[in-house]
């Protein structure tokens, strides 16, 4: 069996607990505070980001530092591994992709290989755990590549902001907007567009109920079913709005296989405190 190296980033949703479960390399994005600059899942954890946020706390992310991701394919490089496959966030949301493919030049790896999964959050995860399952029965890398852009072409993700207040700080909605729309009592739902280029507006609704007809409708729409397909709920401190999601979605759908777990950091800054996101994902 060759030897194979799966790595992804904290854009993934997954944290070092996960990663060393499955056996996967996990690269920190950074999380910016108040000038100081802390490396995702390691020096700050998803709980501590929260506390800033309800502290009044504006935080950003950052890609990893070149030097970092140098430092790491350096340390990769001296376990002589036949393929290092790299599954990134969006390229279009992130510049950490392009980060990779820097330091892989800087470095000189050529068995380095870099996918661009065009989504966000949890279904990185998801291709994650599913590459290193199949590099463990001992697939090519064309082979897991395919199954990774099966993937990629049959997921969907929504953004289910709680409230207006960190869209507005993070400059992704203006303040007049934030305001009307909070005055209205309206609930925006988003999700990032088929490219996986941006996040764009789903639908307005006054109502949470309105909210998940919504994502149902759109489910049904991609056929999405328990054989083919799963779904991933990731909250902001917000699990009472997840678990009750969840039900909904494991009722619709028969007993869809439906994992709860928290926001990534990339999200949450820009969504805030309480912000869901809901991602379907292919079964491979």
């Amino acid at each position: 069996m060759e030897k194979y190296l799966i790595v992804t980033d904290t854009t993934s949703a997954m944290d070092q607990e996960i990663a060393q479960k499955n056996g996967i390399e996990l690269i920190s994005l950074s999380v910016i505070v108040d000038g100081h600059e802390y490396k995702d899942q390691i020096d700050i954890s998803t709980k501590q980001l929260y506390d800033y946020l309800r502290d009044g706390k504006i935080p950003s992310t950052s890609q990893p530092n070149t030097g970092y991701l140098v430092e790491q394919m350096e340390k990769w490089q001296e376990e002589d591994y036949e393929a290092i496959i790299i599954i990134t966030c969006s390229a279009d949301l992130s510049g950490t992709n392009n980060g990779f493919h820097l330091a892989k030049d800087t470095v000189g790896l050529d068995n380095v290989y870099i996918y661009d999964s065009r989504q966000v959050g949890a279904p990185i995860m998801d291709m994650a755990i599913c590459a290193k399952q199949l590099a463990d029965e001992g697939k090519t890398v064309d082979e897991i590549f395919a199954a990774l852009e099966e993937k990629t072409n049959h997921s969907f993700s929504f953004l289910y902001p709680d409230n207006f207040k960190q869209l507005s700080r993070s400059g992704r909605l203006s303040p007049m907007a934030a305001r009307m729309a909070s005055m209205l009592k309206i609930k925006a739902l988003l999700c990032l567009d088929e490219q996986g280029k941006a996040v764009d507006k789903y639908t307005m609704a006054r109502t949470e109920v309105k909210i998940l007809k919504s994502i149902v409708d759109k489910f049904h729409e991609l056929g999405v079913n328990a054989k083919q397909h799963k779904i991933y709920i990731s909250h902001a401190d917000n699990e009472i709005f997840a678990k009750k999601a969840k039900l909904l979605f494991q009722t619709t759908f028969h007993g869809i296989d439906v994992e709860i777990n928290y926001l990534p950091a990339v999200l949450t800054c820009h969504g805030g405190l309480a912000c869901c996101a809901i991602h379907t994902t292919y079964k491979i």
